[in-house]
């Protein structure tokens, strides 16, 4: 018989990475909002002369964006429902697939604000070069 060493250390830590988990929820919550800005941007200000095309680059974006929002936001779930029972029972051995879907769905969400504040810059320039009076 092998005797299980209750560890607190990782108790805690797990139940840290459980609450990020949850507020990547959140994190995506307020893309998904920003994408709903970049829409309602586009849409004022698609209808300037010569402003078609780079509206449709936008949208193209914005759609890739938020289909990478989806994703992550079934994801994130599996991934807390994976990581409950490893909280719930300290005795519960630790699966090796732990950290690379933790290490993924962190990078993935970094890289997603990293593309999201690009965008939002290019937006940005985009509709104030056109409202320059000239």
């Amino acid at each position: 018989m092998t005797n299980i060493v209750f560890d607190g250390e990782l108790q805690t830590e797990l139940q840290e990475v459980y609450m990020q988990a949850t507020h990547w929820q959140q994190d995506i919550a307020f893309l998904e909002n920003e994408m709903f800005f970049f829409k309602q941007v586009i849409n004022r200000y698609h209808t300037t002369k010569g402003a078609h095309s780079r509206a449709q680059e936008f949208e193209t974006k914005i759609m890739e964006q938020e289909n990478r929002l989806t994703g992550l936001n079934g994801r994130i779930p599996e991934f807390l429902a994976f990581l409950k029972p490893y909280i719930e029972d300290a005795t519960k051995g630790m699966d090796l697939d732990f950290l690379s879907r933790y290490n993924s769905l962190k990078e993935e969400l970094q890289e997603l604000f990293k593309s999201a504040r690009k965008e939002k810059n290019e937006l940005l320039h985009y509709v104030e070069s056109i409202n320059k009076p000239q």
